[in-house]
């Protein structure tokens, strides 16, 4: 999976529901809003996905095997159990691969955090299932995990394979 392709596929699935929403609120039909609203529409878009293009932009330009971590801020009262037990893991891979991966970790609660959550996770599900783990090699996923605890020598085998 090219996160780009899906992040292409994400703004696509966005512009075809805000389209409908705004043709909907304003007694219009779609066609209606895509010509004479397309400007501003294609403005919207573009404003909103700003931080998470940045955010896929430097996953794809990383030089070195990524390790994505989306989880809950550690700063919240209501601590995700998960995503605290699976940190350590995380912290133990970042450690002995120092230097050879990249490890980025982004709230799910910052728009970028989520979007890319659901880009990468695209399960319709009434609660995200955090945290969302991948390893990521020049843009292209090669794995990811939801809403569980991954033993440091399971994202070794990924990273190792992405290392050569």
């Amino acid at each position: 999976m090219i996160l780009k392709q899906l992040l292409s596929i994400q703004k696509e699935k966005f512009r075809k529901k805000f389209i409908d929403a705004f043709a909907k609120a304003n007694s219009l039909t779609p066609e209606q809003v895509q010509t004479e609203y397309k400007d501003a529409v294609e403005q919207y878009i573009e404003d909103k996905y700003k931080p998470v293009e940045q955010l896929t932009e430097r996953i794809f330009k990383a030089e070195r095997p990524v390790l994505l971590n989306i989880r809950r801020d550690r700063q919240r009262d209501d601590k995700c159990k998960i995503c605290e037990g699976n940190q350590t893991n995380v912290d133990e891979v970042a450690k002995k691969y120092w230097g050879r991966i990249e490890v980025i970790e982004v709230p799910e609660e910052r728009f970028e955090g989520g979007a890319l959550y659901h880009i990468i996770f695209h399960e319709e599900a009434a609660e995200k299932k955090l945290p969302l783990t991948a390893v990521i090699n020049k843009g292209s996923i090669l794995k990811f995990w939801a809403g569980k605890t991954v033993e440091p020598a399971v994202y070794e085998m990924y990273i190792k394979k992405a290392l050569g």
